[in-house]
């Protein structure tokens, strides 16, 4: 009963919360997974479901779920039923839509350019900026309160790649220490060792092996019908120099974040000094297509090199820029 009043509650106090994606510095303070995590999609499912952070927007929505049978880290858990019907409706055009990501980003790149794991990352990144770029972009045509099916079923393919990529930043694992390609299975294997699968409160991705594979495949290597990106984002070349922005801020983020643990000798068992090297060349990388002379502007200061980054992107938004990132805010992304 006290759970039910605290999700009545959560959702009657929707409208008076400050909202992740009207922020100012939406991109620095929250990331764009978490930024968007909390909008819904048509079918009323939140973009995050159970991951919806901040978790003070997080509903809580209810969804059948039963326990998973795939062999893993995920066997004997329980996975949303709810949500997985809805993706596997959408299935062929989350692949479109991720054709059109990919060809977009491949027109940036020699003709010989051999996708590696990088440009994964950067894939998927641009894919989630779909919908920041949908809900912050001053000249975007109105797509509504609540995302199109196909596109948050895409988001959530899609942010498997993210967060296995994400991963392995963050633990310097030698995978992604180069821009080298990368295959499905490989990519499978680490999510299924690393729990990438797995959420925080004991649910697992519902998905079946098969279904990973044949997505994760297709980010790899497949070619097919392609969405036009036109149909979802005004300005298609804009959308895609504000996702690399946005990628370029996150590698500056961690970079220095990485560099911070390391003088503190936090958790010897991971090399941050070795993280810090993969941020910066994989924001180098997003930088090469950036069509901005300012791009690599530095400042002695971190807090203004991020004040900087933070500010191109919302003009590539068409919004004011800022003065300054609050204190607070600085202090949640280096925890």
């Amino acid at each position: 009963m006290q759970r039910l009043i605290k999700k009545t509650l959560k959702k009657a106090l929707w409208p008076l919360l400050p909202k992740p994606w009207d922020a100012a510095d939406m991109e620095f303070h929250f990331g764009l997974w978490n930024g968007v995590s909390a909008l819904y999609s048509v079918s009323g499912r939140q973009l995050g479901e159970d991951n919806t952070r901040p978790l003070r927007l997080n509903h809580g929505i209810p969804a059948e779920t039963i326990n998973c049978k795939y062999a893993g880290s995920r066997n004997g858990r329980a996975i949303n039923m709810s949500a997985l019907r809805i993706a596997m409706q959408n299935f062929d055009e989350a692949l479109a839509i991720t054709a059109a990501v990919k060809n977009h980003h491949l027109a940036h790149q020699p003709q010989t350019h051999i996708l590696g794991i990088w440009d994964l990352y950067i894939m998927a990144r641009a894919s989630i900026a779909l919908i920041a770029y949908q809900k912050r972009f001053t000249r975007q045509n109105s797509s509504g309160p609540r995302v199109d099916d196909a596109l948050a079923s895409q988001y959530q393919f899609i942010s498997g790649v993210f967060m296995i990529c994400r991963d392995m930043m963050e633990s310097a694992d030698p995978a992604i220490a180069e821009n080298h390609p990368i295959t499905a299975e490989a990519l499978y294997a680490y999510a299924d060792e690393h729990g990438i699968f797995l959420s925080f409160n004991g649910m697992a991705c519902a998905g079946s092996t098969k279904k990973i594979l044949d997505f994760l495949a297709f980010c790899c290597t497949g070619d097919g019908e392609t969405a036009k990106l036109t149909d979802i984002v005004n300005e298609p070349e804009n959308w895609y120099q504000y996702a690399l922005a946005t990628v370029e801020l996150d590698c500056f983020i961690e970079a220095e974040r990485a560099h911070r643990r390391a003088k503190e000798g936090a958790n010897a068992s991971t090399n941050f000094e070795r993280a810090r090297e993969i941020y910066r060349n994989l924001g180098n990388y997003a930088r090469q297509p950036i069509d901005d002379p300012e791009a690599a502007t530095e400042f002695t200061l971190f807090e203004d090199s991020a004040l900087a980054r933070q500010n191109r992107i919302l003009r590539l938004l068409g919004r004011p820029t800022i003065s300054e990132i609050p204190r607070d805010h600085f202090t949640a992304r280096m925890e």
